[in-house]
């Protein structure tokens, strides 16, 4: 399967899913654990991927990073308390933070196994980054006026799912 879509799926959406209803994740931790994978995902990306793309495309995932930060200061939170909140959020006793970090890690070396098995380079297309970033602005827009947590969380799940089906990504065979 080199479809990343459900890889980005499973990722991106439904362990914060199960997570806003199994150990009740706040809308900044999601937007954390979310800022992490694009993080870690713009960084592999610098690497691996910069013969195949723009300088525009190395630039838009940054830009979403910034506007997934400025959506936790929307929130009402602190940048930094928030983030060490992420880290030292404990469920059954244990650290989530520091579980989900490695978990964003493996799920990139994943993808770069899978790359490497079959050849082809995949990352996503410029126009995803674009839509995401609309999403996350309607978003802004949502928290400024209503300030509603839970929707804004389930609102910004349903925008990370529409972009990963209806965008399929960039592929190139190495």
């Amino acid at each position: 399967m080199t479809d990343s879509r459900i890889q980005r799926i499973l990722a991106e959406v439904l362990l914060p899913l199960i997570g806003i209803f199994a150990w009740q994740w706040s809308f900044d931790f999601i937007c954390w654990f979310y800022a992490i994978d694009v993080f870690f995902n713009a960084i592999v990306g610098l690497v691996r991927h910069r013969q195949f793309r723009t300088p525009i495309g190395f630039a838009l995932p940054w830009l979403e990073l910034i506007m997934v930060l400025i959506l936790i200061v929307l929130s009402g939170k602190n940048v930094w308390s928030s983030f060490n909140d992420f880290l030292a959020y404990k469920d059954m006793g244990i650290a989530q933070g520091y579980i989900l970090i490695p978990l964003i890690l493996l799920n990139e070396w994943m993808r770069w196994k899978l790359e490497q098995r079959t050849r082809i380079v995949m990352f996503s297309s410029n126009n995803s980054h674009l839509l995401k970033m609309a999403g996350f602005a309607l978003i802004g827009v949502f928290l400024v006026f209503y300030h509603e947590l839970l929707s804004a969380s389930l609102i910004f799940l349903g925008v990370l799912t529409v972009v990963n089906l209806i965008s399929k990504p960039i592929i190139n065979v190495k």
